[in-house]
């Protein structure tokens, strides 16, 4: 419930100004917001109406850098939207990010007297969402240290958290755990806090009693626990990661990786080391923005080696004899084709679009320049299908350092 005193300080501005005026929280949810004075735009009134900024609008305003701001400063327009532009000026009490005071500016004709009483109100703002720091809330949740505990290395610490989570009455939903990792993937045009906004925002419909939810920066872990019928932890995450795209309008983008299910919390240690290395497949485009731990075979276990080992020094000898006969590239691209066909000649020529004649003579080939037969051979043949799934790791993970 809005304060007296907080809604009588804008609605003070906005009189003294004859401008919109709204104070939102440092997560851009709306605090309380003065009378229209003929300068809306369609933002403003959805947000009025809803009580709360969509979330393209929120992550525009994020997007500016407005956490770190100290001063004012102006939020362009955003016509896609339906957002003109405004003044924005932080709230703060002690350096601490209270709220932020933003006033209707379209055609930017705000006064240097006019920012004046602007700054004066977000000065008088601080003393009033200083006094009500109950009442804005703050940027994580009890939640999140209980996540980090339950999966870190401490076993003390892993049981601790554990018993306060039966003291609290959750425990029992987690009688299967699953572990969910979500990051950003590339590179990002925008602040931590807006992507970590972003994370709280659609991971807020996931604070249920059979989830729990730590959000830290531009990183999420979520802990799963009993599956709900019908939808599978894929689908659940794939629909997490389109609310955060919604409100990252273009700015950054994220991956998840999904962990195996397993009895209880002690599981969900295990469950998140698998997931991050399925977040990892899914940051260097080797899968899809959603990756589950099962279905990364052999990616797995390649994909724990640390990234400033992943070079070509380690792939084995007989992918470097392979590459070293194969001078335009046919005999890596058979040899791939047979061995993903499981050594099945007609299947693989099928898929290299060659006939089987054409196909067996390549193989041939490769066995007379290389000794490598991957027709009998066994060992050879695991040589270089773990080879050639290893230099896909390597090469996009080059790509990603540079």
């Amino acid at each position: 419930m809005t304060s007296t005193a907080l809604s009588g300080l804008v609605d003070e501005l906005a009189t003294g100004l004859s401008r919109s005026v709204v104070v939102n929280d440092p997560a851009m949810q709306m605090l309380y917001a003065s009378p229209h004075y003929g300068d809306e735009d369609p933002v403003r009134i959805r947000a009025v109406l809803d009580h709360v900024a969509e979330p393209a609008a929120r992550g525009h305003v994020l997007a500016q850098g407005v956490s770190a701001w100290t001063r004012a400063g102006l939020i362009p327009a955003n016509e896609a939207i339906g957002m003109h532009a405004r003044v924005c000026v932080p709230v703060r009490w002690e350096g601490a990010l209270l709220g932020l005071l933003m006033v209707m500016d379209a055609d930017q004709s705000m006064t240097t007297a006019e920012l004046g009483q602007v700054n004066d109100a977000a000065q008088d703002l601080a003393l009033v969402l200083h006094a009500e720091t109950g009442r804005v809330a703050p940027a994580g949740s009890d939640d999140d240290q209980t996540v980090l505990d339950l999966v870190g290395p401490d076993p003390s610490v892993r049981r601790a958290a554990q018993q306060a989570l039966h003291a609290s009455g959750r425990a029992g939903r987690f009688d299967v755990v699953t572990a969910v990792e979500i990051s950003v993937a590339g590179a990002r045009t925008t602040t931590i806090p807006h992507v970590e906004v972003a994370l709280r925002h659609a991971l807020a419909g996931r604070r249920q009693a059979a989830h729990l939810v730590a959000v830290t920066g531009d990183n999420a872990v979520v802990l799963l626990g009993s599956p709900e019928p019908g939808e599978p932890p894929v689908s659940r995450i794939t629909g997490v990661l389109d609310r955060v795209h919604e409100f990252a309008l273009g700015h950054f983008r994220c991956v998840a990786g999904i962990g195996s299910t397993g009895e209880g919390l002690n599981h969900a240690g295990t469950s998140l080391r698998q997931a991050g290395l399925a977040r990892r497949a899914a940051a260097l485009g080797l899968r899809g923005p959603v990756v589950g731990w099962h279905d990364l075979g052999v990616l797995g276990p390649l994909l724990s080696i640390p990234d400033t080992a992943l070079t070509d020094a380690v792939l084995p000898d007989e992918l470097h004899r392979l590459r070293a006969a194969d001078t335009d590239g046919q005999l890596t691209e058979t040899v791939r084709a047979y061995l993903e066909a499981a050594g099945n000649g007609p299947v693989a020529a099928e898929r290299l679009h060659v006939h089987r004649t054409t196909l067996y003579y390549r193989l041939s080939r490769l066995r007379d320049l290389t000794g490598l037969d991957v027709v009998t051979d066994g060992p050879t043949r695991l040589a270089l299908h773990v080879g050639l799934t290893l230099a896909d790791v390597v090469r996009q993970s080059e790509q990603t350092r540079r």
